[in-house]
């Protein structure tokens, strides 16, 4: 099974992320929402930084993992190129966010997202394999 793929939405972008558990479905989420973004290879990392999420929920854990990586593109001038998810439980999560400098992504990025929307966000289980669909404001 691939571990994301983009799928055809109205006026923004969706993508479906599978994984075996929840740390799976989070990283390989992150990953379609980097291919998303930059379109192609990103940058290799400057930095590593650490963050910390949590809520109430697995899907919410979901929606507010990748919702941080968009605070740091506009938040904090950092554009995340990869994330490694070290941790998890289910109602957090630690991830290892490699990092450039806006001004060195911005010319590769190939889509700006203006929001991880909740729209229609779920986890689901079958067969061995947890599914979720996200969609992004863009």
């Amino acid at each position: 099974m691939q571990p994301f793929e983009i799928l055809e939405h109205t006026a923004d972008v969706a993508l479906v992320a599978h994984g075996r558990e929840l740390g799976e479905l989070i990283a390989n989420a992150a990953a379609g929402m980097l291919a998303v973004l930059y379109g192609g290879p990103p940058p290799e990392a400057q930095q590593v930084i650490e963050r910390e999420v949590a809520a109430d929920s697995p899907d919410l854990l979901l929606h507010h993992a990748l919702r941080e990586l968009l605070y740091l593109l506009e938040d904090e001038a950092l554009s995340p190129v990869s994330v490694q998810v070290t941790a998890w439980r289910d109602s957090s999560v630690a991830l290892r966010v490699g990092v450039v400098d806006r001004e060195r992504a911005e010319p590769l990025l190939s889509t700006m997202m203006k929001a991880v929307t909740r729209h229609g966000l779920g986890i689901t289980e079958e067969n061995g394999w947890l599914t979720a669909q996200i969609v992004f404001d863009v």
